[in-house]
């Protein structure tokens, strides 16, 4: 019984271990009704996995991907959220944004009870010499 029980537990162990990809569904946007043109900038290191999963003790379970990927992601949401902000505001004509990514991640804390996953967002939205610094971290037990 001893050794069913830890060839069980390592056989979940190796089952969990692997990349994960998140997918994301995007909005339809209606090119007419597109006020907001986002340029996005990707400033995170390159090849380096924002998002990874850890088990117990900091053990490595494998990365986190999205798809579509990040700067697709941000760059739809913003260009929506933009172009309603603008619509609401009577503006008629294309506005130009630029946005830098300084850190998008979803990683895990992992305890012997629950696992913590964390997501965190660092952007910045450049807009006519301004900038606006959009950051937010959310965690969710599971």
């Amino acid at each position: 019984m001893k050794y069913f029980s830890m060839i069980l537990f390592f056989g979940l162990l190796i089952g969990c271990v692997g990349n994960v990809a998140v997918r994301m569904p995007l909005q339809e946007i209606q090119k007419e009704n597109m006020l907001a043109r986002v340029k996005v900038n990707d400033l995170r290191a390159p090849g380096v996995a924002a998002s990874k999963r850890e088990a117990a003790f900091g053990v490595p379970m494998g990365n986190i991907t999205f798809d579509p990927p990040e700067v697709q992601v941000i760059k739809n949401l913003l260009e929506i959220e933009l172009s309603k902000l603008l619509e609401g505001k009577g503006l008629q004509s294309q506005q130009d944004y630029v946005c830098d990514i300084n850190e998008f991640g979803v990683n895990t804390n992992t305890t012997p009870l629950y696992w913590d996953v964390i997501c965190r967002v660092s952007l910045v939205l450049k807009y006519n010499e301004k900038e606006y610094n959009l950051s937010g971290t959310d965690t969710e037990r599971t």
